[in-house]
Order: structure tokens, then C-alpha cells, then sequence
């Protein structure tokens, strides 16, 4: 991570540089954490500009977690601009909230608009910035200017302050870069192309008129003529392992399986304890296995072992298939050969209901195939044997385990 101590700061040749936006305004959770390692991973970029709110609250605690995560990650130079939820101890971590990066070829004019409007020091600091020609201007700020798609702007009176002041440079300055929002979209700005990006981590919102994007970040860069142009490119979570050694992925991967383990327990402990009429002891079981299953979650995304959809879709079919013609009836064979009645019954029983998962999955990777979804209905379990439905329920009882409806519940997403 780099401290800008001096407003002027002027760097080599580069063939471009990353663009990635809030990715810590919604926590430090590993799951987003997980998303910004991810995207400063995949960046191409000979440097990488981070597009405000790295940090939930800006204490020096939530400072120091992101900047030794990113330090131990990655050794391309990563800059900072503030945003709203930069607050605090900033500039004891990262310096400056006005500077620029400027070679022969590109002035990038970083600008704190992280309270909502431009103060005159920094009204007065672009002047300086756009004194340093070039014909390669790039301005990033944190919160938008006003435009087409969303209001969460700045105000217009302050805009126009900059707009005056960039007025005499405007052919030259080919992108205004934006975070604060938490979705993707562009627009034009007096002739400037606007891209307002917040798919570092946080939480994807829903915009009007927008498709509500998968986490993203963008690539500035030059083309073969040397002019500045921009990609979006979806975080791949699989395109680099985050831990290379193997001795952190098995410990990863045991913390994973544990977790796992405690999660089911737990749960299973908790309806025990209704059974029991303890509530309370319920209460803190569900509390528990709630809390397991975040943990679990966390591991898996540091194990960096997310596919595509695709991947994720015919792995499932695969596995669901190896359960249904080959490992349960086995151990099923093998609990029978032992005079174990009750797991015969508990891996045929298992098995009924996987078959049924294998033909649900191999619809969905036919669907996906054609470039489409699932048609969204409505699916149930019977939670006495694990038996899955679609549809409706035009029927009595589970037709593995003769379950009443009253045991099959409907599944919700």
C-alpha cells in the first residue's frame, strides 16, 4: 500500500492500471475480503487505484487488517483515494487525499470528494494537478458526479466549481472514475465518459435501470495507438489460489471440514433440544450452528476453491452421480453384509434422494449450456428424509419415506 506524502508524484512507463471500488464499506469479513484479494490478484495493471471506503470505519484497527492483508498479498504499488467511510486515522495510512500520478503519457488527478462536496483547498489543488498537460487526463473521486442513473451525487453547485476549473482541459480528459456506488454503470459528462464501479467486495445494491452486476473491477489501459480504453472483467475467484502452499490449504481445508461438521451437529443438537422442551438451550445450538456455517464459509473462500457456474453446476452432477450409483450403494452393501439395518436404510434412503438431485442439476447444466437460467418454481424437502420436490405438492405423503405433508417443508433462497 502506498503513503502519497507530496501532491506531485510522478511515475514510469505504464501500460495501464486497475480500477477497484468500495471494497470495504460492508465489513471485513472474509467473504468480501476474499472478493478485493481476488480482484487485486486478476489486476493487470502496473499499479492499482482503489476507489474509496476500503475500510467499514476508519480506525487504525480496520486500517491495519486490510493493509497487512493486501502487503502479504500482492507487491504492485496499490494507491488509495478517501472515501465516506475513509475516515479518521487515513492519512496516517495512506498520506494525501488530493495528489496526482503523472509520466509523459498520463496525469491521473486523485480528488477527496469523501464529505460530499470539494472543498476549496481542493478546488485549488486541481488547478495545480491540470497545470501538468497532458493529453491523457484521468480524474477519480468517491462519490459521483450528477448524472443520468442515480442521485447519490454530489451537489450540482459543487459540480459546477469543477467544471469550470476542468472546462479549458476537457478534450483531454478521457475518464472521471467513481465508487460509492455499489453497482456498475456509466454515462457521459460533458463529453467525459463517466464509469462508476463499487464491486470491490461489498454489497452489490439494486439500481433502477441497472442489471445488478457480479463483483467486478475495471482495467484502464492503453491500446496498440496508444489510446487510453477501459474493461470490465468479473472477479474469478479460481484464477489464482490466494494460499500456494500446501501445508496452509490443508490446514484450510481441515478448519473447513470441522466447521462443516459443527455446523450439522449443532443444528441437529438444537432440535433435540425442542424435543427436550429446552428452548433456550435451542436458542443458543441455532445460535451456534449459525455462526459454524459463517466460519465454514469464511474457509472456503481463503481456500480459494470457487468454480464458474458452469464448473460449480457439473461438479454437482458429478458428485451427485458418484453418491447415487456408486458410494451409497455400496455402503449400503457393506452396512447389510454387517447386519446394520438402521445405515442400510439411512444410505438407501440417501441415495433415493440424490438421484433426483443428479436429474434437478443436469437440468440446470443443460440450461446453462444454452445460455439461460433455471425457470424459477418452487422446490421442498421432506425433512424426515431429505427427499426433494419441485412443483406443486398434488400428493399425501412422501413418496420415499411416507411422510405427511406436514413434514415436507418449502425451500426458500
Amino acid at each position: 500500500m502506498q503513503k502519497t506524502t507530496n501532491e506531485e508524484n510522478r511515475i514510469g512507463p505504464v501500460k495501464g492500471f486497475t480500477f477497484i471500488g468500495d471494497p470495504g464499506c460492508s465489513g471485513l469479513g472474509v467473504e468480501i475480503m476474499s472478493v478485493f484479494n481476488a480482484a487485486l490478484h486478476e489486476s493487470e495493471g502496473d499499479f492499482v487505484l482503489i476507489g474509496g471506503d476500503i475500510v467499514p470505519n476508519g480506525t487504525d484497527r480496520f486500517y491495519g487488517i486490510v493493509t497487512a492483508m493486501v502487503d502479504q498479498s500482492i507487491s504492485k504499488p496499490i494507491y488509495m483515494l478517501a472515501g465516506n467511510h475513509d475516515t479518521m486515522d487515513y492519512e496516517n495510512f495512506f498520506g494525501r487525499k488530493n495528489y496526482f500520478l503523472y509520466n509523459s503519457d498520463l496525469l491521473l488527478v486523485v480528488l477527496d470528494d469523501s464529505d460530499r462536496t470539494f472543498t476549496d483547498e481542493t478546488l485549488a489543488f486541481l488547478g495545480r494537478a491540470l497545470a501538468h498537460e497532458s493529453k491523457n487526463i484521468v480524474l477519480a473521486f468517491h462519490i459521483p458526479p450528477p448524472n443520468r442513473i442515480t442521485q447519490d451525487t454530489v451537489s450540482e453547485g459543487d459540480w459546477q466549481k469543477v467544471s469550470a476549473i476542468i472546462a479549458p482541459y476537457r478534450h483531454k480528459i478521457k475518464y472521471i472514475l467513481c465508487g460509492h456506488v455499489h453497482s456498475y454503470f456509466e454515462d457521459e459528462i460533458n463529453g467525459i465518459r463517466l464509469i462508476v464501479t463499487g464491486g470491490g467486495g461489498s454489497r452489490m445494491d439494486e439500481i433502477s435501470g441497472i442489471v445488478t452486476p457480479y463483483y467486478h473491477y475495471v482495467e484502464i489501459f492503453f491500446n496498440t495507438e496508444g489510446q487510453l480504453r477501459h474493461r470490465v472483467k468479473n472477479v474469478e475467484f479460481n484464477k489464482n489460489r490466494t494460499n500456494s502452499a500446501d501445508a496452509v490449504q490443508e490446514a484450510l481445508r481441515k478448519a473447513f471440514e470441522g466447521e462443516c461438521l459443527a455446523h450439522v451437529r449443532y443444528r441437529l443438537y438444537k432440535e433435540d433440544a425442542i424435543k427436550n422442551k429446552k428452548t433456550g438451550i435451542a436458542q443458543l445450538f441455532a445460535a451456534a450452528s449459525d455462526s459454524e456455517y459463517h466460519h465454514a464459509r469464511n474457509f472456503f473462500y481463503a481456500m480459494n476453491e470457487f468454480k464458474s457456474l458452469n464448473e460449480s453446476v457439473a461438479e454437482s452432477v458429478a458428485n451427485e452421480n458418484h453418491e447415487s450409483e456408486s458410494l451409497y450403494p455400496d455402503a449400503a452393501d457393506l452396512a447389510k453384509q454387517n447386519r446394520s439395518g438402521l445405515a442400510a436404510y439411512a444410505f438407501e434412503d440417501a441415495r433415493q434422494a440424490e438421484k433426483v438431485h443428479s436429474g434437478l442439476f443436469r437440468e440446470a447444466q443443460a440450461a446453462l449450456a444454452a445460455g439461460n437460467d433455471l425457470p424459477e418454481k418452487s422446490y421442498f424437502t421432506c425433512t424426515s428424509c431429505g427427499f426433494t420436490f419441485t412443483g406443486s405438492l398434488n400428493f399425501k405423503f412422501c413418496p420415499i419415506c411416507g411422510a405427511p405433508l406436514g413434514k415436507i417443508a418449502e425451500v426458500s433462497v
